[in-house]
């Protein structure tokens, strides 16, 4: 799962990369929170053009998918109505 590192990165700078903006929302995740989850891991993976990518490595089974929903703070909301 593609994300970025706040400490380099706005919410709105993120959104900003999706290929759609207004049809996106932001959410906010604990990388120590992820981490704990079984097999998920979290790496900062730098890209030429965005130096906040990071990526959350592991499967993410219906379980896991769960857990990171609970997890997630939103930071901007989807509007589905945009």
């Amino acid at each position: 799962m593609s994300t970025d590192w706040e400490k380099y990165s706005t919410a709105q700078e993120a959104r900003n990369r999706a290929k759609k903006p207004n049809e996106n929302g932001v959410v906010k995740l604990n990388a120590g929170k992820v981490r704990e989850l079984q097999g998920m891991s979290v790496r900062h993976t730098p890209e030429s053009s965005n130096r906040a990518h990071s990526e959350v490595f592991g499967e993410k089974t219906p379980e896991i998918r769960v857990k990171l929903n609970r997890l997630a703070e939103w930071v901007i909301k989807f509007n589905a109505e945009a």
